[in-house]
């Protein structure tokens, strides 16, 4: 029987998944063109997911939120990336929501 209820409840943890943090209105709002530094967006958001190099210098992070409820029921994406000009300086950033696609 505890073998049943063990096996039940890693199916049913499993049937949920999250991945990153939400990226939240507040923390978009902090973000300032030729303000906000590389530093200041490790300390609000974290590492990255991805980090690369534009031929122009430019260097471009990027952050992301997954979140899939039970069995697929709900659905929920983020993605944030920042472009960095060579001081390190924000010189824009693009943010993406993906709703549930199966509603």
């Amino acid at each position: 029987m505890k073998k049943v209820i063990t096996l039940i409840a890693a199916c049913i943890v499993s049937a949920c998944t999250t991945y990153g943090k939400p990226v939240t209105d507040a923390q978009l709002d902090a973000i300032k063109q030729g303000v906000t530094t590389k530093d200041d967006l490790l300390a609000s958001f974290g590492q990255p997911l991805a980090t690369s190099r534009n031929s122009d210098g430019t260097q471009v992070m990027s952050w992301g939120y997954a979140h899939v409820g039970f069995a697929g029921s709900s659905y929920k994406n983020q993605a944030l990336s920042v472009i960095l000009d060579a001081s390190g300086k924000v010189v824009s950033y693009t943010t993406t929501d993906v709703a549930n696609p199966y509603q």
